[in-house]
């Protein structure tokens, strides 16, 4: 929407030979109170700019940030140097405060006095304004950083009169009746850190959102964290479940403003949005998605998909118009929509913004541009517009579904109704019903096409065309065309003959008839529109069709092949390797104006946009539908069959075709552009029907030159020819009596002959039937023999099978017996091994609980050594005594060997007894 408003110059008050701070401490221009005006029935009601005047310059100075009050009556607004202006909305006057504050950063109103303002700036001061009184009511540097956002809690906290303040990294909670601060919380962690922190509406809870995308609420009270919430997860989690999303898309103007970088190096979420009831939280991604969460329970109750854009700034409006909300988009506009039905959707039309602030009221929203000014709109105004847009998508839709044409007005009310036309049907209006649903509604479109082509139905001189009769080249021509429409017929007759009288080379085309054949189908009913809707498209749309007539528009054919060459080399290389010229590509398509590609439908559809766009528009179709077709137009083998391609309706969706044809129309490159070479589009005025040049005027005049002595040469032969017609009748006559009988008796031999032929042929045709019966009988007894063998190989292949199957199973069956026999046996010899070993165990204790050989065989022993004695004595008294003595000695100590040697032995044999215990031991 295009909007003047009335502008407020913030300087106008000032004089001019003192500076910002004199006038603030000299001049006591908080007491000045100036009028203003608001525009009325407007959008922009009013729109502030502080321009001042330097070094004899105009500086314009921006106006940083603005804040209404709690009631929406009062608005302050603070430049970038600091100087504050205060706007009674009531009383309809402004005036300067009398303090400064330097860059300013955040402001909002004051929930105990309507007067008084909180106001951060960027060097970590916070001011107490009261607009009322000179000077702040209090100052307090509360942070190196820059301050960003400032609120207050709802019940239960309030009369605790507190407040939040996110300064940088940090939230700080402060007192609001002694400006000092109670509470800091510091949040800047390697890992996250704050981007966002406000007091929950109608709560006592803190919201922080960190830049790891996690949001956690905070008890007021307490300082503890309660709950943490992570949206960007419920929201992927939503997108797997949910097929379909609604979407939103903005139709911005491809000249416009650039799309702002995306940066999401610090999480995804890019803004947040409250209802001031509580009801709803809103967040808005970089990724392009809008949130909307429910602050009690905060599960996600909807999504919707931004498709072109990311809001950066968020405001949800109160009841009644609570499905509405008003964003700024990354590419600087200003957007309202209808959160429910997302198609229905306002752009603002101011110009890149910066910031929007609406009041508590809904009533009022101020919008920082970029150049510095700050405007002041209707937000009823802007409802308004949104809700008619539905009242006007709800009107079209439903004659979308009307197919009943819409009859035009009688001829005594053409005057007045093309008036109301004009004004009703405006090019803008046009084009926004293209961009939405890519045609007009077919119960309006001949009224649309007279409002579009300005059509001035001039009666007088149509009739003079008409009373000037039927040319006789066309009269001639007509013999040929077939119709089972009479009507239709006639009206197309009707029509030539008045444009052969207006143009004389139309007269001789042979393409006129096809190529406006639709046209007058569609308003056969008027002939006088269906005329000059023709006329119109002659000499706009298809104004170098006739340059070089009867040839082909060599000219406007190059444009197309220039145009195709540069947007699809391969498919042009393909139509030169096949020798397939724009004359088969193009010009069968434009000769008969895609009706014969294209189902009446389609037809329309097409031409609705042919007719809103440039007169070099049908250019662009031709190769936007060549490309689109490149895919089966590759396949075709060879030049005849190509050239067939293009007199068969071929399946395409137009609406892609027209999408397709805007596409290459936007970026076609100037020095192919074929609106260098064409005029732009020329309505038909009044009264007067301009004439046609654009053809070989002399040619044509030759041309009829020879036709007129080929007629009188043509009239002197048929005349000649009737003649001799005549004679050849009386000849005939003579001869017809004397031949009928040869002539019928010659016939009867000819109908015998053919039955003769005939009988033969049939016999001959049975015994041929005969032969391959016999054929196939053979045939099918050898196709039996093999089934035969088939199936019996089959039946040996399947007992083979089953005795294998059974081999293998009895030799499972013998391994496992014999595995089973040898676990047996390793078990017996084992159970074997462990009886010897207990009862090799038993033996030993028994030996080892016995007493020893010693003292059980002592007294044989004994007896043993008193009978070696007596030996001994009776040797000695044979043998000498010194003999006697050595052998004694010698007997003595064998004596005593043995009794040694039996000790030892014992011991021994108990020692190995102890060490098989040992090793047969638990």
């Amino acid at each position: 929407m295009e909007i003047n408003p009335t502008e407020t110059n913030l300087a106008e008050e000032l004089p001019t030979n003192c500076d910002d701070n004199e006038k603030s401490a000299k001049c006591s221009l908080h007491t000045k109170k100036i009028a203003f005006k608001l525009k009325e029935n407007n959008g922009n009601i009013l729109t502030i700019h502080h321009t001042v005047r330097e070094n004899d310059k105009m500086l314009r100075i921006v106006i940083s940030v603005a804040c209404f009050d709690m009631r929406g009556l009062q608005l302050v607004a603070v430049d970038r140097r600091g100087t504050i202006f205060v706007f009674d909305l009531v009383a309809r006057r402004y005036w300067r405060h009398a303090d400064i504050l330097a860059k300013p950063s955040a402001i909002t109103a004051s929930y105990k006095e309507h007067n008084q303002y909180i106001v951060g700036n960027k060097e970590g001061f916070i001011v107490l304004l009261d607009v009322d009184k000179t000077q702040f009511l209090h100052k307090n540097k509360i942070s190196n950083d820059v301050i960003n956002e400032i609120t207050f809690p709802g019940q239960p906290l309030e009369p605790k009169c507190l407040m939040l303040i996110r300064a940088g990294r940090s939230a700080i909670i402060m007192d609001f009746q002694k400006f000092t601060c109670t509470h800091r919380l510091d949040f800047d962690k390697l890992q996250m850190s704050l981007k966002y922190a406000s007091y929950l509406p109608q709560s006592e809870n803190i919201l922080t959102c960190f830049t790891n995308d996690s949001i956690h609420i905070w008890s007021g009270v307490s300082l503890e964290v309660i709950r943490v919430i992570y949206p960007i997860r419920l929201r992927d989690k939503k997108l797997q479940t949910e097929e379909a999303l609604p979407e939103l898309t903005l139709d911005y103007d491809k000249t416009g403003e650039q799309c702002a970088n995306i940066n999401t190096g610090h999480g995804l979420i890019a803004a947040y949005a409250y209802r001031m009831d509580g009801s709803i939280f809103a967040l808005s991604t970089w990724d392009k998605f809008l949130l909307f969460l429910s602050p009690y329970t905060f599960e996600l109750t909807s999504l919707v998909n931004c498709k072109n854009f990311v809001l950066l700034h968020l405001s949800l409006l109160t009841k009644p118009n609570d499905q509405f909300l008003i964003g700024l988009t990354n590419r600087g506009s200003v957007v309202m929509f209808d959160c429910i039905n997302t198609e229905y959707k306002l752009i603002i039309d101011i110009g890149p913004a910066r910031s929007i602030k609406p009041s508590l009221d809904n009533k009022y929203l101020t919008i920082g541009r970029s150049s510095g000014e700050l405007a002041l709109w209707s937000i009823c105004h802007l409802l308004s517009v949104l809700k008619s847009q539905q009242e006007c998508m709800t009107i079209l839709r439903t004659a979308f579904k009307q197919t009943k044409p819409f009859k035009l007005p009688s001829t005594e009310l053409d005057g007045k109704f093309q008036d109301e036309i004009k004004k009703l049907l405006t090019p803008h209006r046009l084009q926004q019903i293209l961009q939405e649903f890519h045609c007009y509604p077919a119960k309006y479109r001949s009224l649309i096409w007279c409002s579009l082509l300005v059509l001035p139905h001039n009666k007088v001189q149509y009739s003079d065309l008409v009373q000037m009769g039927t040319p006789p080249t066309i009269a001639r021509r007509c013999r040929s065309i077939n119709m089972k429409n009479d009507t239709l017929k006639r009206a197309l007759i009707k029509c030539w003959s008045s444009l052969s009288q207006w143009c004389k080379v139309l007269a001789h085309s042979e393409i006129l008839p096809d190529l406006i054949f639709p046209f007058v189908k569609i308003f056969q009913q008027n002939h006088l529109v269906a005329f000059e809707v023709c006329m119109t498209v002659i000499t706009n749309q298809f104004q170098l069709f006739f340059e070089y007539h009867p040839l082909e528009p060599s000219s406007y054919l190059g444009l197309c092949a220039n145009i195709l060459q540069h947007y699809d080399k391969m498919l042009f290389d393909y139509f030169v390797a096949k020798d397939v010229t724009p004359t088969i590509y193009a010009w069968n398509l434009l000769k008969n104006s895609f009706s014969e590609v294209l189902d009446e439908e389609q037809w329309m559809c097409l031409w609705d946009n042919i007719l809103s766009g440039p007169t070099y528009y049908l250019i662009f179709v031709v190769v936007a539908y060549n490309i689109m077709q490149k895919e089966i137009l590759l396949r075709l083998p060879d030049k005849f069959i190509i050239e067939r391609f293009y007199h068969d309706q071929n399946p395409v969706d137009v609406r892609k075709l027209i999408l397709k044809t805007q596409k290459l129309l936007d970026k076609c490159p100037g020095h192919l552009h074929p609106k260098r070479y064409m005029s732009n589009f020329q309505p038909i005025p009044q009264k007067v029907y301009p004439k046609f040049l654009n053809y070989p005027n002399e040619c044509l005049k030759k041309y009829e030159d020879k036709v007129l002595d080929l007629q009188s040469v043509n009239t002197a032969i048929d005349t000649r020819m009737r003649d001799l017609e005549l004679e050849e009748l009386e000849i005939m006559k003579r001869l017809e009596d004397g031949l009928r009988k040869e002539e019928h008796t010659k016939r009867l031999k000819e109908v015998e002959k053919y039955y003769q032929d005939t009988l033969r042929r049939e016999e001959e045709r049975i015994n041929c039937q005969r032969k391959m019966l016999l054929l196939y009988r053979k045939e099918l007894r050898h196709k039996k023999a093999e089934v035969a063998a088939a199936l019996q190989e089959a039946e040996q292949r399947k007992g083979i099978f089953v005795k294998e199957h059974e081999l293998h199973s009895l030799q499972y069956y013998i391994e496992q017996e014999r595995m089973c026999n040898d676990i047996n046996l390793m078990w017996a010899e084992e159970e074997l091994q462990n009886q010897d070993l207990e009862l090799l165990a038993q033996k030993s204790m028994e030996q080892h609980s016995t007493p020893s050989l010693t003292i059980t065989y002592y007294d044989d022993i004994c007896k043993l050594q008193h009978e070696q004695k007596r030996l001994n004595n009776d040797i000695r008294k044979i043998v000498s005594p010194q003999l006697a003595t050595r052998d004694y000695k010698n007997k003595t100590q064998r004596t005593k060997k043995p009794i040694k040697s039996h000790s030892d032995f014992e011991a021994e044999l108990e020692k190995c007894q102890m060490e098989f215990l040992s090793l047969t031991g638990p």
